[in-house]
């Protein structure tokens, strides 16, 4: 992994086997992910990336090397017109590729696009209370603390973790609450 050439592009329907792979290994890491490694299916990322590649309002980027997926960020919306204004980031980077800006640039490409989307507003992510290295990430992108899911994720060995809500208004701006 000496010469690195990492592109950054939307995901292709294609690529769904490779981002399987990727949340495979990332989910294999214990409380990465709520979901486990037998939990995920191709036909359900693929969907996922075919919705954002159909709709302006929801984005599935991945990073390559050498067109191997290295690295995924995804803002999605949920169903509720009421939180329409609302972007849910997910983002995932390969053990073996991190520490080398990948989720970083990521980061930057996601914030990006939701600036230059009119209806978002806010983005939300739930990060496990025992990873570092994301809660940092999202910190320097001016993510804040919203709230503390106690206990609610189960590892293998049956320890219970916090979830942590941390989120982000586009115009970074400080949450207002009007009564």
């Amino acid at each position: 992994m000496m010469d690195l050439k990492i592109n950054y592009r939307p995901a292709r329907a294609v690529d769904a086997d490779q981002v399987h792979r990727l949340m495979t290994a990332v989910a294999d890491e214990e409380g990465a992910l709520t979901a486990s490694a037998d939990e995920l299916s191709p036909e359900d990322i693929r969907g996922r990336i075919r919705n954002a590649t159909n709709r302006r309002n929801r984005i599935f980027y991945v990073a390559t090397d050498d067109e191997r997926v290295i690295g995924m960020v995804t803002l999605e919306s949920r169903p509720f017109r009421a939180q329409d204004h609302v972007r849910y980031l997910s983002v995932a980077v390969d053990p073996h590729y991190r520490r080398r800006g990948i989720a970083r640039e990521l980061m930057r490409i996601a914030l990006e696009w939701a600036h230059d989307v009119d209806k978002v507003q806010k983005i939300e992510t739930q990060v496990r209370s025992i990873n570092e290295p994301g809660i940092t990430l999202l910190k320097k992108h001016h993510f804040h603390m919203e709230g503390t899911l106690v206990r609610h994720t189960q590892l293998s060995n049956g320890k219970q973790i916090d979830d942590l809500i941390l989120a982000r208004f586009v115009d970074n701006s400080s949450a207002s609450t009007e009564s």
